[in-house]
């Protein structure tokens, strides 16, 4: 009787002979997979291949998608819009509040623009009237200044080189300089001086309020469109409400959200 140990030793050599006969030429690699693939009837069965597919969903497979709500307006975007043009945001909500705004942005872009020009117009009078100093025939004038009181007037003369604005308020404010003035009234030309100044400092002063009052309306647009908008959707948000949950899908935990409407 054979042993049973030295069958087993036999059976194991003449499986590996059969291996190593066996035509392996019929293997070759996958394209792109990097796999092998086995040809059965060229292995004799001998081979085995063991094939992982990872499948992925397509690009637009998601649990993210924007709702159109019926009647929802953009809150951020009806505040933008009045902030730069007063009443555009209301309009767009159909608020005819809108109009108030812009009739007053139109109003105080008016009164920004008069009172430029009459600012204006104050400093021609003023330039006309004093005329150049350079000039002895003029209403000030520094030939006559240095003859009546034998100064220099050369501090005065740089101020109406470099700084126009400058030059008229030091004659306005300096009782020294009143002797450059013509000597008939010289006192009530240097009153008159300061009298065109105030004009045109006023107009300005009304021009930087005007100015205040545009960015004020800007402001108050901005934030009433956004109260406005809100007060709009405000119903809206009673009837939809969101709905938050989770699960498994493809043996992953995933996200989800639903938007319910009530009727």
């Amino acid at each position: 009787m054979i042993p049973v140990h030295l069958l087993a030793l036999t059976g194991l050599l003449v499986s590996w002979a059969g291996f190593a006969r066996a035509d392996i030429s019929g293997l070759a690699p996958a394209p792109f997979g990097g796999l092998l693939r086995s040809d059965a009837a060229s292995t004799g069965g001998l081979l085995a291949q063991r094939t992982i597919d990872r499948e992925w969903g397509p690009a637009d497979d998601s649990t993210y998608h924007e709702v159109d709500v019926p009647g929802w307006k953009s809150e951020g975007w009806a505040m933008a819009l009045s902030g730069v043009v007063p009443g555009a945001g209301h309009l767009y909500l159909g608020e005819n509040g809108g109009w108030a705004f812009a009739l007053g942005e139109a109003t105080l872009w008016l009164g920004h623009w008069y009172e430029k020009r009459a600012a204006r117009r104050d400093w021609t009078h003023l330039e006309e009237f004093v005329g150049d100093p350079n000039d002895s025939g003029s209403t000030f004038s520094f030939e006559r200044y240095a003859a009546v009181t034998s100064h220099d007037p050369a501090a005065l003369r740089q101020l109406w080189n470099g700084d126009r604005g400058a030059f008229y308020r030091e004659l306005n404010s300096n009782p020294a300089y009143i002797d450059g003035f013509t000597t008939a009234n010289a006192q009530d030309l240097q009153v008159h001086v300061h009298d065109l100044l105030d004009a045109h400092d006023s107009s300005l002063r009304r021009q930087w309020i005007f100015d205040a009052a545009v960015w004020a309306n800007h402001l108050l647009a901005a934030l009433d469109a956004l109260r406005a908008a809100r007060m709009h959707n405000a119903p809206l948000r009673e009837q939809y409400h969101l709905e938050l949950g989770q699960g498994w899908r493809n043996g992953e935990r995933e996200m989800h959200a639903a938007l319910v409407r009530r009727f």
